[in-house]
């Protein structure tokens, strides 16, 4: 997948139903639409106040949006009978109201990664590993926080963060990750500054290098990073 070359992009962090927010940082950026292009990191579902009215923002601005690990969960739940879905996923599910069927049909149109010549993006991060994110299991791009040297625990407590890990030819910009918060390297930029948790909702303009963020409005659910 690409992503398109427009006058300005604006890239987003988890979003997680915190549609106040989103609107805030837009008003920040002063976003115009059909013009600038929005992108965001996933985790758009899930734990936040109006999960509807944010998918309907994204999908209203056609923005760009690559699968978080929640994302990923409601699409799995989805396919499952109702006896076989974990509660958190029918809540979910639930929280889509009366149109599942459409919102579900179209989140399962978002693929794990877009990409231009300067920038990839991604929800959680790269397998240091391989090259291609193409050829990277659809585990480590939604999931991975640090880096075993297999693939196989990818958030343990002692193990290097999974940039320190990657050399990337162009910037890479993913979320996932908002007890690191904020993190800003030449290559790499983490824009999970956990708004729902009442963090803060982060942005990043490649065009102009600078970060935006807005303050969450309250506290939506308890802290809980993984």
């Amino acid at each position: 997948m690409s992503i398109a070359s427009k006058a300005r992009r604006l890239f987003v962090g988890d979003l997680h139903g915190c549609l106040a927010e989103l609107d805030g940082l837009l008003a920040e950026f002063a976003f115009r639409p059909g013009k600038d292009c929005l992108f965001s990191v996933g985790d758009v579902i899930g734990k936040g106040p109006d999960v509807v009215g944010t998918l309907r923002r994204l999908r209203d601005l056609d923005a760009g949006v690559v699968v978080g690990n929640h994302d990923f969960s409601l699409l799995e739940a989805a396919r499952q009978s109702a006896a076989g879905q974990e509660p958190k996923h029918r809540d979910y599910l639930e929280s889509l109201g009366r149109d599942k069927v459409e919102w579900v049909d179209w989140i399962s149109t978002w693929p794990l990664y877009l990409e231009s010549p300067d920038v990839l993006l991604v929800h959680a991060g790269l397998d240091p590993g391989k090259k291609s994110p193409a050829r990277m299991d659809p585990r480590i791009l939604t999931q991975i926080r640090t880096w075993d040297g297999k693939g196989e625990n990818l958030n343990r407590a002692g193990d290097p963060p999974w940039f320190e890990c990657v050399k990337s030819d162009r910037i890479v910009v993913f979320g996932h990750w908002a007890q690191r918060g904020l993190i800003d390297l030449p290559g790499f930029k983490g824009l999970d500054t956990g708004c729902v948790y009442g963090g803060k909702l982060t942005g990043w303009c490649p065009e102009e290098n600078r970060f935006l963020q807005v303050p969450a409005k309250r506290a939506y659910a308890p802290i809980h990073f993984h």
